[in-house]
Order: structure tokens, then sequence, then C-alpha cells
């Protein structure tokens, strides 16, 4: 650290900054003394004393992530929920994670759902580039799964209630169709 030129060195995080004016403090060194042990100029440590002077502590520190940030395992329970069904609006997504135990706001899940929708351009960039062209017949086919509600509807609750998948509640149909001559 000491060979790079100060303007090169790692910049402290503003809580380390913290913990080596405290340091000094409890050490009583002098800001020479501080900042050659942490490889810094002296004008720095004077710098960082006069900002903890004259913006005080909270200021100082500023801390950048808030302490009522969900996890990440909760934007992803949203974007999972909002990607197997996409007709699902932010308050019905609340609604449902709320069935399960999490309590969200559907502001919060609008705020999710941004952050989601943000990289699209990166992803239509990249479907772009993977288009399947079927040069004669039966040569690429696709095949697709769907299911149709019968009169007693697809409505389903939480295990172990949940209704199965299947027949008397709906029919499976499955569809498979040449990309070149668009038979089914």
């Amino acid at each position: 650290m000491s060979r790079l030129a100060p303007q090169k060195r790692p910049h402290y995080l503003p809580t380390e900054r913290m913990a080596i004016l405290e340091l000094r403090a409890a050490r009583g060194w002098t800001v020479d003394q501080t900042a050659a042990a942490f490889h810094v100029t002296p004008l720095t440590i004077r710098e960082w004393m006069d900002r903890l002077e004259t913006e005080g502590t909270e200021k100082f520190l500023d801390f950048g992530t808030p302490v009522n940030k969900f996890p990440d395992f909760v934007r992803e329970a949203v974007r999972r929920l909002k990607a197997l069904c996409p007709r699902l609006g932010k308050r019905k997504i609340a609604e449902t994670l709320a069935r399960a135990g999490l309590h969200l706001g559907a502001t919060t899940v609008r705020r999710i759902l941004r952050e989601f929708s943000k990289p699209k351009a990166k992803a239509a960039a990249a479907d772009k580039e993977q288009v399947t062209i079927a040069k004669s017949p039966n040569e690429v086919w696709h095949a697709d799964l769907t299911t149709v509600p019968t009169l007693l509807g697809m409505w389903c609750t939480w295990l172990p209630f949940a209704l199965p998948q299947c027949w008397p509640f709906c029919y499976w149909i499955a569809v498979v169709m040449d990309h070149y001559s668009r038979r089914v």
C-alpha cells in the first residue's frame, strides 16, 4: 500500500473511517502516526476529523443500506410470482405472499417489479440473437403444454388443500407444431 500514490490507494468506507478515528482516540495517536499506520495522508485524517466535528456521527457514517431493507429472497419470490403468473398485479402478489406469511405492501411489490423490469433491453437483445430457423419441413418442431379449466375451475389454495391440476378440474392439451410448414 505504501508503494502506491495516495490518490491510487483504496478508499476506506465510512464505518472504517469511524473505526480508525476511534482507534486513534483510544491509543492517543497523533495525526501523523494514524496516517502512517493506515497508509493515508495526514491531510485525509484531518479532513475526516473536521467532517466528524461539523456533520456529526450520523452524517459522517452515512449508512448506504437501510435497516428495513428486505433480503434478496423476498425480491426473488416476487419476481418468480410475476414470471410464473404474469397477469397477477402488485396487490394480488402482495395478498398471495401475505397468505404465506410474508407481509409486503403493494408499493413495495411495485418497486421490486420495477427493478426487475429494467434489464428487459438486455434480455430482448439476447432473445433476438437466438432465432430458430427451419430450412425444410420436419426439421424443427415446437411443443407446448397448456391447461383448460372445467366447470369446477382452476382455483388453487395452499397445500395441503390444493386441488390437483388434472381431471376433473382441468384438461391438459399438448400441441406440437412444425416450424417450417406450421403444421400442427
